[in-house]
């Protein structure tokens, strides 16, 4: 029994002792870990991690991008025609009025009392006429005294006609149908000649004014499509002018665009605006990461060789549009162009190709 029990005792031993001896190499033993490889040495084995684009001929496009404003398209000034006290004014800023529709009238006594005054003077003047000229014909009136009597009344009735003119000029009305944009009057001011009383515009038809520099309207025709954003995304326009001169104060020129009825845009809003210049149906073009500007206006990219090196070609480059350069010379369709990592490239450079 106790033979037994011994012997399962070294049973537990042998397989302890060799679980202890294990440890104990793995300690003192084990070989030390190779060191981490660098980047540079991966580098040298490998070459520049790089990813690559093929060069392909595409439908090209290219849009210049504009900042604006939303303007009525029709928006008048109307100014005091005569210098008098406001006697009353019928409407504010953001009322609908019709053509014609009275906004303000201006104080008529001292211009009635002067109608008046020649309305009876041109009935005088006409009855004397005719009076003299009933006489010249029984013989008691001579023909001078009739001419004169007639350019009496002819002076008589204009000065009638003058002051029925100004005194049409009293009551302040809207030369279109519009909206009241602006307010500059109230009832009792004295105003003169001149003075604006009121803003009114037609806000049914709205026009884009775009900001455009000295250097880029000379490269704008009035033929070019054009587009403008909105929440809905992007409605196209028509150039409807380009203005000739400069703002004085900004030395930026205005080109205006329609903008077509149910745009989803109100006058006063800023807006993004393009207009396309360039449409090619197939153009060269890489991305705008793989160009490389070097010194004074040389301009190359790298490009794959079989060999996996970055070969070095001088390119000529046009315009910019989604991240895309096109490339008007120095490279061939199909050509593998070098994008990301050719900023760390020299020529004949081994390159390692990565996926996107």
């Amino acid at each position: 029994m106790n033979v037994e029990h011994r012997s399962y005792r070294w049973m537990w031993v042998f397989p302890l002792i060799a679980i202890v001896g294990f440890a104990s190499w793995r300690i003192f033993f084990r070989p030390a870990p190779e060191p981490p490889v660098s980047v540079a040495e991966i580098r040298s084995r490998e070459g520049t991690p790089v990813t690559v684009f093929r060069a392909e001929l595409l439908p090209w496009e290219h849009w210049i991008t504009f900042y604006g404003k939303i303007v009525p398209a029709t928006e008048v000034s109307i100014a005091a025609e005569r210098q008098e006290y406001v006697s009353s004014v019928s409407v504010d800023v953001g009322d609908s009025v019709g053509k014609g529709q009275v906004l303000a009238t201006l104080d008529s006594r001292t211009a009635r009392e002067r109608l008046s005054a020649q309305e009876a003077v041109a009935i005088e003047m006409e009855s004397k006429y005719n009076r003299l000229k009933a006489l010249q014909a029984a013989g008691g009136a001579s023909a001078q005294e009739v001419e004169s009597a007639f350019s009496a009344a002819q002076n008589a009735r204009a000065g009638l006609n003058d002051l029925q003119t100004s005194f049409s000029r009293l009551r302040i009305s809207s030369p279109i149908s519009g909206v009241v944009t602006s307010r500059n009057v109230e009832k009792g001011n004295f105003v003169s000649p001149g003075q604006v009383l009121f803003r009114v515009a037609d806000l049914a038809v709205l026009d884009i004014v775009l900001d455009v520099a000295p250097n880029e309207v000379g490269r704008i025709t009035a033929k070019m499509p054009s587009r403008f954003r909105t929440p809905a995304g992007w409605v196209y326009a028509e150039i409807k002018r380009i203005e000739p001169l400069a703002d004085p104060a900004t030395g930026l020129f205005s080109i205006v665009l329609s903008a077509p009825s149910g745009s989803g845009v109100s006058a006063g809003q800023t807006i993004e605006a393009q207009i396309r210049d360039e449409r090619e149906p197939t153009a060269l073009m890489v991305p705008y990461e793989a160009i490389r500007q070097l010194g004074g206006d040389r301009v190359v990219v790298y490009v794959l060789s079989e060999e996996g090196t970055a070969v070095e070609k001088d390119v000529t480059v046009g315009n910019t549009s989604n991240g895309k350069v096109r490339i008007l010379s120095g490279l061939d369709q199909g050509d593998q162009v070098i994008v990301k990592g050719s900023d760390r490239l020299f020529p004949n450079a081994r390159v390692w190709v990565q996926e996107e």
